[in-house]
C-alpha cells in the first residue's frame, strides 16, 4: 500500500479520516503487542531461577534466551508472512497468539534443559509473525492519508508497551506465591516459575477474540477479494516481483542491513562505554538513558508527523527514503564524534540528539515497507526486512568486541573500535539509500496501481 508522502490527486485518495474501528482495532493491536512482551519478558525476570532449576551455565542460558529463539525466529518470519499474504492476516495473527501461548505454557512444563530450549524457541516462531503481520495489517485498517499517523502511533506505543510489560510481568512474577493457597490442589505444589509462565499465557483466548472483532475497510477488502479470485492466485509469489524491481529492493534491504549492523556495533556496547569509559554506574545510566529514551520518543514521534505533512506534497515518494539519507548521515557523524568526547555529558548530549533523530525514522520505514509491495506481498516485504536487520545485529557486537580486543591499550579504545565499524556502514547505507530514492519512487506506484486494477 501507500505512505502519505506519495502525492496524488485528490480523486485517487478519497478517503481522509479514518473511522473509528480502525482506532479501535489499532489499540487491539497494540494490546496483542503487550501481550507479546509480557510473554516474552516471563523468561527474562525469571532467566536466574531458571538456570538454577536446570543446573544451566551462563552460555547454555544464553542459547536459551537469545540464539535459540532467534534463529526460530528468523525462519518462522516469512512462512508466517507468506500465510498473512495468501490467507486472511487476522486469522494468522490469532493463530499466531494461540500458538506461541501454547510455547510459553510448554516452557513452564518442561523437565529438561531440552525440552525449555525447543518451548522457548517456539515462542519466537510464533511471535515472529506478529510485526510483519501487524504492518501488513495497518493499511487495510486505515485510508493513504492517515496511515503514516498509524504507523507512527503504534511504533510510539510499542515503545511505551515494553517497559510497562516488563512492569506488568514483575507484578505476575511476584503475585505468584501470594495466590498459591487460592489455586486448586495440583498447582499449589508447582514452581513458582512454571506458575507465572501458565499465567502469562492464560489472556490468549482473551486476545483471540479481539482480534475478530477487528473490521477491515471495504476497499481492501475488495482488494483482497480480487487477488484472490485472480486465477493465478495460488502462485503470486514474491521473487518474481523482486525480479522486476530488485534495485528497489537491493538499495532498501542492504541499506537497512548496513544500519542495523552500526547501530549495533554502538548500541549494545553503549552502556559498557558509559561503565568503562566515563566510569558511570548502572544506576546512573539507567536514570538518564531512560529519560532520554523517553523524550527522544516523543519528540521523535511528533517530528515524523510534522516532516511528512511539511514535505510530502512538494517531495512526494522520495521524502521517505531522503529522510533515511539524512538519518544515516547524521548517525555516522554522531557516532565519530563520540570518538572526540572528553565527558560524559558530551556522550549524553550526541546520544540524545542521535536517539531522537532514529526515532523520527523508525517510524517512517513501515510506511516505505508498506508502499514496496502491494496488498498481496506486504508482510512478506516486511518479513524480508525484519530478518535481514535482525541477523545484521546480531553480527554486529562480536565483530565490534573482535576489534576491541586489538585496542584495548588505548583509554577510548571501545568507543574507536564502535566508530570504525559504524560509520563507514551507515556512511555506505546512506549512499545506497540516496541511490534508491528513483527506483522507490518507481516501484511504489507501480504496487499502487497493481492494487488499483485488483480493486476494480
Amino acid at each position: 500500500m501507500h505512505s502519505p508522502a506519495i502525492a496524488e490527486p485528490a480523486a485517487a485518495v478519497p478517503e481522509v479520516r479514518a473511522p473509528l474501528s480502525a482506532w479501535y482495532a489499532l489499540g487491539v493491536l497494540t494490546l496483542v503487542t503487550l501481550f507479546s512482551f509480557v510473554d516474552r519478558g516471563v523468561l527474562i525476570l525469571q532467566a536466574e531461577v531458571i538456570r538454577k532449576a536446570f543446573s544451566l551455565s551462563d552460555v547454555q542460558l544464553g542459547f536459551l534466551q537469545g540464539t535459540g529463539v532467534a534463529i526460530f525466529a528468523a525462519l518462522a518470519a516469512y512462512p508466517m508472512a507468506w500465510l498473512a499474504d495468501r490467507y486472511d492476516r487476522r486469522a494468522v495473527l490469532a493463530g499466531s497468539v494461540l500458538f506461541w501461548s501454547l510455547a510459553v505454557i510448554g516452557s513452564g512444563l518442561a523437565q529438561t534443559y531440552e525440552q525449555m530450549v525447543l518451548a522457548c524457541a517456539l515462542v519466537g516462531a510464533g511471535e515472529a509473525g506478529l510485526v510483519p503481520i501487524v504492518y501488513a495489517l495497518i493499511p487495510d485498517l486505515f485510508p493513504e492519508k492517515r496511515r503514516q499517523t498509524a504507523n507512527s502511533i503504534y511504533a510510539l506505543a510499542s515503545s511505551v508497551t515494553g517497559g510497562l510489560a516488563i512492569a506488568l510481568t514483575g507484578q505476575v512474577v511476584g503475585s505468584v506465591d501470594l495466590v498459591r493457597g487460592d489455586l486448586p490442589s495440583m498447582l499449589q505444589a508447582v514452581d513458582g516459575w512454571r506458575l507465572a509462565m501458565f499465567a502469562v499465557a492464560a489472556p490468549a483466548p482473551v486476545m483471540v477474540m479481539l482480534i475478530a472483532t477487528i473490521r477491515i475497510r471495504r476497499r481492501a477488502r475488495a482488494v483482497d477479494a480480487a487477488v484472490a479470485a485472480a486465477p493465478v492466485a495460488p502462485t503470486q509469489p514474491f521473487l518474481p516481483y523482486f525480479k522486476k524491481h530488485w534495485p528497489a529492493f537491493s538499495c532498501f534491504f542492504v541499506g537497512m542491513g548496513l544500519v542495523a549492523f552500526g547501530m549495533a556495533a554502538v548500541g549494545t556496547w553503549i552502556a559498557v562505554i558509559y561503565q568503562r569509559v566515563f566510569h558511570q554506574t548502572p544506576q546512573q545510566l539507567g536514570a538518564v538513558l531512560g529519560g532520554i529514551s523517553v523524550v527522544a520518543t516523543a519528540i521523535g514521534f511528533g517530528l515524523s508527523i510534522w516532516v511528512v505533512r511539511r514535505f510530502g506534497p512538494t517531495m512526494g515518494p522520495r521524502l521517505n527514503m531522503r529522510v533515511l539519507v539524512l538519518s544515516a548521515l547524521v548517525l555516522a557523524g554522531s557516532f565519530a564524534a563520540m570518538v572526540f568526547a572528553t565527558r560524559v555529558e558530551h556522550m549524553y548530549a550526541i546520544q540524545a540528539f542521535y536517539v531522537t533523530l532514529i526515532t523520527t525514522a523508525t517510524m517512517l520505514i513501515p510506511t516505505i515497507v508498506q508502499t514496496l509491495a502491494p496488498g498481496h506481498l506486504r508482510a512478506r516485504v516486511a518479513s524480508i526486512q525484519g530478518v535481514i536487520g535482525s541477523a545484521a545485529a546480531a553480527a554486529a557486537p562480536v565483530v565490534t568486541g573482535l576489534v576491541s580486543d586489538q585496542l584495548k591499550h588505548l583509554p577510548n579504545g571501545l568507543i574507536l573500535s564502535s566508530a570504525l565499524i559504524a560509520v563507514p556502514c551507515l556512511s555506505l547505507a546512506a549512499l545506497l539509500f540516496f541511490l534508491g530514492e528513483r527506483r522507490y519512487e518507481a516501484t511504489a506506484r507501480e504496487a499502487r496501481r497493481i492494487d488499483e486494477e485488483a480493486a476494480r
